[in-house]
């Protein structure tokens, strides 16, 4: 039987980060025994959908440290127990440093999360103000190293392009965050999405971003220090320790099956079909409530185009890459030569490499990849 994964959404935060698009809501509305009624009430009625063994497990958000210990428990007990977890490969639980307890890492490793993905961003405590997290620096290394002893796998996020950020302060926290050896980092580019509190800052001319050169002074020292200090780059920006890459997000990339569980969450069958919870909290709760057996997604059948496209796209933002022979076999002749014609340049310029049965970017490639990719669907 094929394998892939489930996702649980937690819609909420203890406060919005001025940058994030993500649909959460505020700790103050969060009902967290009704939000986990309806959480195991969506997965009863959806459980004909899977058709694949759970490998892959993750409490994302939102931010799943804040589930308080009786309703993650009870959580825990109505999805894990309901499914074989021989089966799981790996559990991952995203936290925010500030809620790192011992009593709260007991039972998360009791419940079996072995994986834990810790929002950091920054160790500058005036970036932290900026970007509109409410800890200070020294609570980050403390949940690190708390993490590290107690669970063992522990991701690290850091940030870099923040408004007053410099390649010295992000260099500064990203060897601070090496010293306690995480077994993974993701180093993400602060990007400006629409609607958020940043972009109308950065808008109204109130805050300033790093310059270009700056960002491209960040972005390489991210690549050169994680590569001295044994970290193997297998995605856009994920940085694993030798056999410690993300699991889950991998089953994403390669084209898995996974459903996902909360407003907003998505799922995908792993052929055509994609499926889209509403971002609507209220809704959710409305909905799964009355124990209603309609569908509460939206459905969406993906032509060969679309699924070609994102073949492409997500295959090539790993190391490994896209695999030639898959896609010939799944597109035919035709598609396998436009593609390699589209490359052939980027090929020549050192920007993609292509062996006989993959083609992947490179480090220079993968610095200017969105519009590699544009060129070649």
């Amino acid at each position: 039987m094929k394998r892939g994964g489930l996702y649980i959404h937690i819609p909420y935060c203890r406060h919005k980060c001025l940058y994030c698009d993500f649909y959460t809501g505020g700790l103050r509305i969060a009902d967290w025994e009704k939000y986990v009624d309806c959480l195991l009430n969506e997965f009863s009625q959806r459980r004909d959908e899977l058709d694949f063994k759970v490998a892959t497990l993750y409490l994302g958000g939102g931010t799943p440290s804040l589930i308080p210990i009786k309703p993650f428990l009870r959580l825990m007990d109505g999805v894990c127990h309901s499914l074989d977890q021989s089966d799981f490969k790996e559990f991952t639980l995203e936290a925010n440093p500030e809620d790192v307890t011992d009593e709260k890492i007991k039972v998360w490793k009791e419940c079996g999360v072995n994986r834990v993905s810790l929002g950091v961003q920054t160790l500058i405590d005036s970036e932290l103000k900026t970007i509109g997290r409410w800890y200070d620096s020294q609570c980050s290394i403390i949940a690190i190293e708390k993490l590290l002893r107690e669970i063992g796998n522990v991701s690290v996020d850091v940030m870099f392009g923040i408004p007053g950020q410099t390649p010295s302060t992000y260099i500064s926290t990203l060897k601070r965050v090496l010293k306690a050896k995480p077994t993974h980092i993701s180093s993400y580019a602060l990007m400006l999405e629409e609607g958020t509190a940043m972009t109308q800052l950065y808008n109204s001319k109130r805050i300033i971003l790093p310059s270009e050169s700056e960002w491209i002074e960040m972005y390489e020292a991210t690549i050169n220090i994680l590569k001295e200090e044994g970290y193997e780059r297998y995605e856009i920006s994920n940085y694993s320790k030798p056999g410690k890459e993300s699991c889950h997000n991998l089953s994403y990339w390669e084209g898995k099956p996974y459903i996902g569980l909360g407003p907003g969450a998505h799922s995908y069958d792993g052929g055509k079909i994609r499926r889209e919870n509403p971002n609507d909290l209220k809704g959710y709760l409305r909905h799964f409530s009355d124990g209603e057996g309609k569908k509460f997604y939206n459905e969406e059948f993906l032509k060969e185009e679309e699924l070609r496209e994102e073949m492409i796209l997500t295959r090539l933002r790993t190391s490994r890459g896209l695999n030639l022979k898959e896609f010939a076999d799944r597109f035919g002749d035709k598609e396998i030569k436009r593609l390699l014609q589209n490359a052939h340049g980027f090929i020549t310029q050192g920007k993609l490499q292509k062996t006989d049965d993959f083609i992947k970017f490179t480090d220079a490639g993968f610095s200017v990849s969105d519009s590699i990719l544009v060129s070649l669907i």
